[in-house]
């Protein structure tokens, strides 16, 4: 009786991956996509989307000095007693979804369209300013970049930029 209920999970999971299915689009359903996790990253062992940011004062001179990009990786560490209230753990794990959702949605925007125009564009420029915020109250401009990234066991082994926003006043 195991054998059966072993071999129609693997089929099921074997289905699941051949046939494709199609992208059900809407605008309550974009609304409601932040409840749901994006599990594109099982479909593929690769690249996986950072999202990087840095900051910049301006000077009297009218430049910008800008600071070193930072990783914004909201992941948090784990401890035991999260098991009972994990409430900053599961925020890094939203805001990680998020910038998967950023990625995917910049990947299936048409050639040529703005991505500022995105809601998850918007979310991730607030992020960014959370964020900055935390390590540096006193800046004027920030800047974030999404960057695909290759891991492996001694650490990233390449890094393509998929997309760099424009220098922006911080709100």
């Amino acid at each position: 009786m195991t054998e059966i209920f072993i071999v129609s999970y693997f089929v099921a999971l074997i289905t699941t991956l051949v046939i494709k299915t199609p992208i059900i689009k809407g605008p309550w359903l974009f609304l409601l996509r932040a409840f749901f996790p994006n599990w594109k990253f099982f479909h593929a062992v690769g690249y996986v989307p950072h999202l990087y940011a840095r900051s910049a004062v301006q000077l009297a001179s009218g430049e910008l000095q800008w600071a070193d990009w930072v990783l914004i990786y909201p992941r948090r560490v784990r401890r035991l007693s999260h098991w009972v209230h994990n409430p900053d753990t599961n925020m890094g794990l939203a805001q990680q979804n998020m910038v998967d959702h950023f990625w995917a949605d910049l990947h299936d925007l048409p050639e040529g369209a703005d991505p500022r125009r995105l809601v998850s564009y918007k979310m991730i420029q607030r992020l960014t300013d959370q964020v900055l915020r935390e390590h540096d109250m006193k800046f004027t401009h920030r800047q974030f970049e999404l960057r695909m990234a290759l891991d492996g066991p001694e650490g990233h082994l390449d890094t393509q930029v998929m997309m760099t926003s424009p220098a922006e006043l911080a709100c």
